[in-house]
């Protein structure tokens, strides 16, 4: 039997989409904002390492603009460029998620 989607707030905070309820729903319902997250921690992470936006993105290959909006928490990276990031800064990409 098939399930009617719903429609539900984007875990990325754009406009709504149909989907089903147990895809995005779950991420949506904590009201955490893991871009803001990410964001803060490859801005932390960056000032250690005492890395300008423009030398790590450099390093990874994105341009300055696109980390400035990643650690600000507007963008939305791929994973490509999470891994990137955590490799440039001498990290795992599990500790880019860390809210410590």
């Amino acid at each position: 039997m098939s399930r009617a989607p719903t429609v539900v707030a984007c875990a990325n905070e754009c406009v709504c989409k149909k989907t089903h309820s147990s895809d995005t729903a779950s991420v949506t319902k904590n009201k955490i904002n893991y871009k803001r997250i990410v964001g803060q921690r490859i801005k932390g992470l960056r000032q250690e390492a005492e890395l300008s936006q423009e030398i790590l993105s450099e390093r990874c290959g994105i341009y300055r603009t696109y980390l400035s909006r990643i650690e600000s928490g507007s963008a939305n990276p791929t994973l490509l460029v999470l891994v990137a990031l955590a490799d440039s800064l001498g990290v795992q990409p599990a500790e880019l998620l860390s809210n410590d």
